[in-house]
């Protein structure tokens, strides 16, 4: 099938251009952070969108019809993001609304999309309840924050080999919040002793530090969003703290470049998919994004990106039909969904993907591939 294909359909955009039925178009909205604090996180989004929209046109498109997305700017403002999402909702013949990676702001958008029966995905939200918050039209695309949680917990406390963690969670955020608390609750599981807790809000620059007295922990947890994150690990690492980090999703960015040389050790944080990972379909998703962008993915929220436009696709493919009551039917019956973020499907009743959870190591300028957590 074509949205199993990379490299191959890629090489042919600039060759031919396919003829559609009618020229008729079947519109996607797409929401998306792309100025503001929250771009360097949505951009490789929306780039994963489009790569996957070429070669879905490139294709002969979705039952001969072109593939529109329809780019909305959420300028990462809350307020901006819901009247972006009431803008999309208004509009005839939308299949569906799809993009965002943040919690907040899928909260902001969601209720105008799900409330016109439009279908709404989330290419990167995490916190599991979304979907039964808003209904039935809203489903996505990442694992929930409990399977990434249990995972970065499992990896500190058996590969890592600790037992004293120190967490420090950013409570201005839906996300980081849950992240949090999952991960509390299942290093608990697996033996492990928070030692000690503090909190912060984001974007007031202050960092909460580990106290240094008998409570010394031999781990740190940051639940953060992206544009903290190199800036929490830089004044623990100043305050001369060198033990192992580990962190969620929220830790996926390009920011922790900016991480001077000497403090960028020993950190890890779990994610969708490590762009260095072996896998053969993860390999032609980067170097087919190399070729359209002229750069490497900046993080895995480019392969959601690519996942969402993709797993919408097939929804419509078996479907039929470009409507949304019909394609919400195909979705919910999602299995097997080979996709770059992972093998997937949606268990009877419940809109969250069973999916795998990466574990990647930063280290001096370098991500690597660490393993691959099952989500069973």
């Amino acid at each position: 099938m074509w949205f199993r294909l990379l490299g191959s359909l890629l090489a042919v955009i600039l060759l031919c251009t396919p003829v559609f039925a009618g020229d008729k178009i079947i519109k996607v909205g797409v929401l998306y952070n792309l100025t503001g604090g929250m771009a360097a996180i949505d951009r490789p989004g929306l780039h994963g969108m489009e790569l996957a929209k070429e070669i879905i046109n490139s294709g002969g498109g979705i039952m001969g019809r072109k593939l529109s997305l329809v780019v909305s700017d959420c300028r990462s403002n809350l307020d901006s993001a819901a009247m972006a999402s009431e803008a999309l909702a208004g509009q005839d013949d939308m299949v569906a609304v799809i993009g965002l990676n943040d919690t907040d702001y899928v909260m902001a958008a969601a209720p105008a999309i799900t409330a016109k029966d439009i279908i709404f995905i989330t290419a990167g939200a995490t916190m599991q309840n979304l979907p039964y918050m808003y209904g039935k039209n809203f489903f996505m695309t990442a694992f929930g924050d409990n399977m990434q949680s249990r995972a970065v917990a499992k990896f500190a406390k058996r590969r890592l080999e600790t037992s004293r963690c120190f967490v420090g969670t950013d409570i201005s955020n839906e996300f980081t919040k849950t992240l949090s608390k999952y991960f509390k609750r299942r290093y608990r599981k697996y033996g492990g002793t928070v030692v000690d807790e503090v909190w912060y809000s984001s974007g007031d620059g202050k960092y909460p530090l580990p106290k240094g007295d008998e409570k010394n922990p031999d781990l740190i947890f940051i639940s953060s969003i992206p544009p903290d994150a190199p800036k929490y690990v830089t004044e623990i690492r100043k305050a001369g703290f060198n033990q192992p980090i580990v962190s969620g999703d929220g830790f996926d960015t390009p920011g922790l470049l900016g991480i001077p040389q000497e403090y960028a050790h020993s950190i890890y944080f779990a994610t969708h998919v490590a762009l260095d990972n072996p896998d053969p379909q993860v390999q032609e998703f980067v170097d087919s994004y190399e070729r359209m962008f002229g750069a490497r993915p900046e993080s895995g929220f480019a392969a959601l990106g690519y996942d969402t436009v993709m797993l919408l696709a097939q929804a419509i493919e078996k479907a039929g039909v470009a409507k949304p009551e019909e394609v919400r039917e195909a979705l919910s019956k999602t299995a097997g969904f080979k996709g770059v973020t992972g093998e997937f499907y949606y268990p009877e009743g419940i809109r969250v993907p069973m999916k795998s959870v990466d574990i990647v190591k930063y280290q001096n300028g370098t991500f690597s591939f660490v393993e691959q957590v099952s989500p069973k």
